[in-house]
């Protein structure tokens, strides 16, 4: 396909012609020049070192952020599904031995036998507790 050539006094709105494109490798990214490490004075060091810190402090603090949202996240998922596992149970009942046997080899298994599973037991049974919800 043939292109034309547009002229010089040509408004600024209108596109440019595309140039052809040519691989390049990336370009290295060049490091401010630093001075060796004896000539630096002590304070430029710590300035340096204050100027590290804090941005990895801020990095931390944001990864934080997220890792509480998704905690709560977590959190809200298991409450709804908890509510409503207990409606199942209080309309359909529920046989806690053989639930409370699951629990135990479930987490036994999981852990090879090491787990404990009193707490978990003990959220079925909240779960199954015939108190009244709202």
């Amino acid at each position: 396909m043939a292109t034309t050539k547009k002229s010089s006094t040509a408004s600024p709105k209108k596109a440019k012609p595309v140039k052809p494109v040519v691989e390049k490798k990336p370009a290295k990214v060049k490091a401010a020049p630093q001075k060796p490490l004896a000539e630096k004075s002590a304070e430029h060091l710590i300035v340096e070192n204050f100027i590290a810190l804090s941005q990895v402090v801020e990095s931390l603090s944001e990864t934080l952020e997220v890792l509480v949202q998704k905690a709560e996240s977590m959190a809200y998922h298991i409450i709804a599904n908890e509510q409503m596992l207990a409606e199942i149970v209080a309309e359909t009942g529920v046989n806690l031995a053989r639930v409370n046997a699951r629990i135990r080899l479930k987490i036994a298994s999981g852990t090879d036998g090491i787990g404990n599973s009193s707490r978990a037991i003990d959220v079925a049974a909240a779960i199954a507790s015939p108190l009244p919800r709202r």
